[in-house]
């Protein structure tokens, strides 16, 4: 085979040499090139100018100046933009600087990777350190709060940067600088990186608390919560100087209060608390335990001393107050408690000592004055657990309707029944009524053990045993407390109750203390007015252990009265009783009222009774409270006044 061989150029060979055409054109395109250059550096405000003849360049610098025209173009709508977005950035800061001014609050922001905290002027100035920088660490913030406060501070933001909680807030004290302390609350969210996902900041406010949780908001004095803190460090520095508190209450305060303008009902508080400031002494804490209650730290060094100043606040209440030309009577009583001498070891066994002393004197009425004893401390762990067992016996069920029967003294049969509370517990048995009965009144539990009582008495105007023995009329007597009496519903709800029941109104009789009707009077007798109007009868009840006017009877919508064992007892024996008694009867008689004689024991008391006239009768002598098994057992319907004697 023969080989061929190709012809290879040689690179020796020359380039064809360039065209005076050609050298122009390169000339004029590094022209348009060189002013392109000027784009570089961000400006676009010239023209490419390019001076040929070429058809082609002329093309490329036209296309040139209308891509500068676009960028411009695009420029200015740009700068526009974030000129607008900048308008709406300021002001919606200017919005938020306005609200943050408002609420008064501070301003805290912390980057976490550089522990770099920046704080507003307002941050530092609400916890009295104006002088510090702005800028800190949050060691320096932590280094601030109360020490017992720290741990639940921390906690809180590790919890947030965590993810375990949408936002930080901790509530705690911060330390003046001055050897007091503010409460604050803090709070703030986490700006996450979008990308990493890592926090970048924790922003937030600190808002000043301290004069919502220590100021009570009617007297405008420190609350209890204030005091609590006080007596607490107090106590807990082994205090040098004896801890000594004296509390006033002004029970009708606020049934005083009902009656004046609003102008007025300032003038008054102003009053009452220039009286008692007058007697307080330079250094001295006065604080409001409630907004009828005032508690009053002194310095005092022995017994004498404590009583005299509670004796000096007291006296502060002898004068009458003067509101615009009306003379005003404002009812006090006062307790002393020696915390150092009774063993009081925290601030808040002092309050509650405070409280059960004050409730003690209003018991014993207006201008007692008590001093709190040790012995105290054990009624009231007493009454707790009383408390504790009263809504426990409502929760669980535990009470029961026992029933006392109401005798016609003179058919010696039974007409009716008194149904009353009693709680049988599991392991104690029955509890006396005279132990829940006060606290029930005293903790507002009386409302719902009064409920709990309808609601069982209801079914026993139908119950079997109760209507073959007695008969199908039989009446039910209910207690009402002072409580239910201010329940505008009261009425509604007994008439659909016995409604429901199939029970006519005028089998029901309802039953008021004289001191639960002279406590509120127009309230009592708008009730009664109404209830009686509807068939249900009213009786008034423990009539003698109380005010005792005969004259008010006749003002009140009434169908019974219920004399109390008080003006019973030994009645065949005193004298004067036996003309009170004969003198209540009469009147009644009078005025057409049926009077139900309670308490009667014995036999010498129902003859005594018998002879005077007593239509109603009832007490241990027919039968003691019973529940409905017991009672169908043991009482008859008839032959009860041969039985008792």
């Amino acid at each position: 085979m023969v080989a061929t061989t190709r012809s290879v150029p040689s690179v020796c060979e020359r380039s064809p040499p360039v065209t005076d055409s050609e050298k122009r054109l390169r000339r004029e395109i590094n022209e348009i090139a060189d002013q392109l250059c000027q784009a570089i550096d961000g400006r676009f405000d010239f023209q490419v100018n390019a001076e040929s003849d070429d058809m082609d360049v002329q093309k490329l610098s036209v296309l040139a100046n209308l891509v500068l025209e676009s960028v411009r173009r695009n420029i200015e709508e740009l700068e526009q933009v974030k000129t607008e977005l900048e308008e709406r950035v300021a002001e919606r800061t200017r919005r938020l600087d306005l609200v943050i001014d408002g609420t008064n609050d501070g301003v805290w922001e912390w980057d976490p990777a550089s522990d770099r905290l920046q704080v507003s002027q307002r941050w530092l100035d609400m916890i009295g350190r104006s002088a510090l920088e702005r800028t800190l660490r949050l060691d320096d913030w932590l280094t601030m709060l109360f020490p017992p406060d720290r741990e639940g501070f921390r906690r809180q933001l590790e919890d947030h940067l965590e993810g375990k909680i949408d936002r930080f807030r901790a509530e705690c004290r911060v330390s003046d600088g001055a050897g007091g302390y503010r409460w604050v609350v803090a709070r703030g969210i986490c700006d996450h990186d979008p990308e990493t996902g890592h926090v970048r900041l924790v922003s937030g406010t600190q808002a000043d608390v301290t004069h919502q949780r220590f100021v009570n908001p009617v007297t405008g004095l420190p609350n209890a919560r204030y005091l609590e803190l006080v007596l607490s460090e107090r106590l807990e520095g082994a205090p040098v100087e004896p801890i000594n508190l004296v509390v006033v209450s002004m029970p009708n305060v606020t049934m005083i209060g009902e009656t004046l303008s609003t102008h007025e009902t300032s003038l008054l508080s102003q009053q009452l608390r220039e009286r008692v400031e007058a007697c307080i002494h330079p250094g001295e804490l006065m604080a409001s335990l409630a907004d009828t209650t005032l508690a009053i730290l002194i310095d005092a060094h022995d017994p004498k001393a404590i009583h005299a100043r509670a004796r000096e606040i007291q006296s502060q209440f002898d004068r009458m107050f003067e509101i615009d030309g009306r003379s005003l009577w404002i009812s006090a009583v006062v307790g002393a408690i020696p915390v150092n001498e009774t063993g009081l070891g925290s601030a808040e066994a002092v309050l509650q000592a405070a409280r059960m002393l004050i409730r003690k004197a209003r018991q014993r009425g207006s201008g007692s004055y008590l001093v709190y004893q040790r012995e105290m401390r054990e009624e009231n762990l007493s009454r707790l657990e009383t408390e504790q067992l009263l809504r426990s016996a409502l929760r669980e069920g535990w009470v029961e309707p026992f029933l006392q029967p109401l005798v016609d003294l003179h058919q010696g049969c039974v007409t009716g029944f008194e149904v009353l509370a009693r709680i049988r517990h599991p392991q104690q048995g029955l509890i006396s009524p005279a132990l829940f009965i006060p606290v029930a009144e005293e903790t507002g539990l009386i409302r719902e053990l009064s409920t709990r009582i309808l609601e069982l008495t209801i079914p026993l105007f139908h119950d079997p045993g109760l209507v073959e023995r007695f008969g199908p009329d039989f009446t039910l007597s209910i207690n009402l407390s002072p409580v239910q009496l201010h329940d505008p519903k009261l009425a509604v709800d007994l008439l659909q109750r016995l409604e429901q029941a199939n029970v006519p109104p005028q089998r029901l009789k309802i039953e008021l203390t004289e001191t639960a009707v002279m406590a509120d009077s127009r309230v009592a007798v708008n009730l009664m007015t109404e209830l009686r109007e509807r068939g249900v009868a009213v009786a008034l009840d423990d009539f003698g252990a109380g005010y005792s006017s005969l004259g008010y009877i006749r003002s009140l919508p009434l169908d019974q009265l219920k004399i109390d064992r008080s003006l019973v007892s030994g009645v065949d024996t005193d004298g004067e009783k036996r003309v009170i008694l004969e003198m209540i009867i009469t009147l009644c008689e009078r005025l057409d009222l049926v009077v139900v004689v309670e308490g009667i024991e014995n036999e010498l008391e129902l003859s005594c009774l018998l002879g005077m006239g007593a239509v109603v009768g009832q007490g241990f002598l027919f039968s003691r409270p019973l529940p409905v098994a017991e009672l169908l057992q043991k009482v008859p319907h008839h032959g009860l006044l041969q039985a008792a004697q």
